[in-house]
């Protein structure tokens, strides 16, 4: 969906990006701001209160969210508007909930996705392909050879990510492997767990959801039979998704260190999708 703010700003809620028209600025929100943008610019000017914002933004995507996540996602939102010179969008009610300012015009411009139709009806197989549609969105029809193709295709393009991804993980352990073996200051990236594990975060989640990132990496090391314990050395990485339908991607390193605090052995995970439970 495509929203038109004031006539001047306009809001992609599939890639969270905001843009200044006459400047042709943009600025992208992070994947939580966009989620809450986007619940507010839906609810047509009516009040929602923080306890539904904080199910729509947060639960239901397995993350724990809070007020003052709330209020400063909202101070962000805020900001990132009267940069672009749209400072009374979003109001707060006290003690009732937030809403965005009736007196702003907004417009919603759908663009429908093009998707691929793993199976058709026999009957809908003589119907061209500018006459198909489903729920609004372009329906791109094909022969059995074609989806075999399609499927392949998304496959081994999942294969080669997950290949990417742990030649990076490989790559930055040998990099802090060989920081730590020449003696250097340890990163300000590297943090400990409760358990007492180093976790060295190369692509961490928003520092605001922090929490919900540690806890992320504590059910993972779980699921695996990994511990978190002086001596062990944790690598994780998160790519956050770029619409609001799905989490992401994540990749972890477990590591064992010597006494010398060198990497012995790792073991590495991929996941698509992680919710935190």
């Amino acid at each position: 969906m495509i929203y038109t703010i004031d006539e001047t700003i306009t809001y992609n809620s599939h890639d969270c990006t905001l843009n200044h028209i006459p400047t042709e600025e943009s600025l992208n929100l992070s994947i939580s701001a966009g989620r809450l943008f986007e619940q507010l610019l839906n609810a047509n000017g009516e009040i929602l209160s923080r306890d539904t914002l904080l199910t729509e933004v947060w639960d239901k995507y397995g993350l724990r969210g809070s007020n003052s996540n709330l209020n400063q996602y909202l101070s962000i939102l805020r900001k990132a508007l009267a940069a672009f010179g749209c400072e009374n969008l979003i109001i707060t009610i006290p003690k009732i909930g937030i809403r965005l300012n009736a007196d702003i015009k907004i417009e919603r411009e759908y663009v429908a996705p093009i998707i691929v139709a793993d199976d058709l009806a026999d009957d809908t197989s003589a119907v061209p392909l500018a006459d198909k549609q489903l729920n609004g969105a372009v329906l791109i029809s094909s022969k059995a050879t074609d989806n075999i193709v399609q499927h392949s295709f998304t496959a081994t393009r999942n294969i080669l990510f997950a290949v990417v991804a742990l030649a990076l993980m490989g790559s930055a352990v040998w990099y802090y492997s060989v920081r730590q073996s020449a003696e250097l200051s340890i990163p300000s990236s590297i943090v400990k767990l409760a358990g007492g594990c180093e976790v060295v975060l190369l692509q961490g989640a928003d520092i605001i959801e922090r929490q919900s990132q540690d806890k992320q990496i504590l059910q993972i090391l779980s699921e695996n039979n990994q511990s978190c314990v002086p001596g062990r050395r944790v690598y994780f990485g998160k790519i956050t998704s770029l619409t609001t339908k799905n989490y992401g991607r994540t990749i972890l390193s477990a590591c064992k260190l010597n006494n010398s605090g060198h990497i012995i052995s790792c073991d590495n995970f991929y996941y698509m999708d992680w919710r935190v439970e």
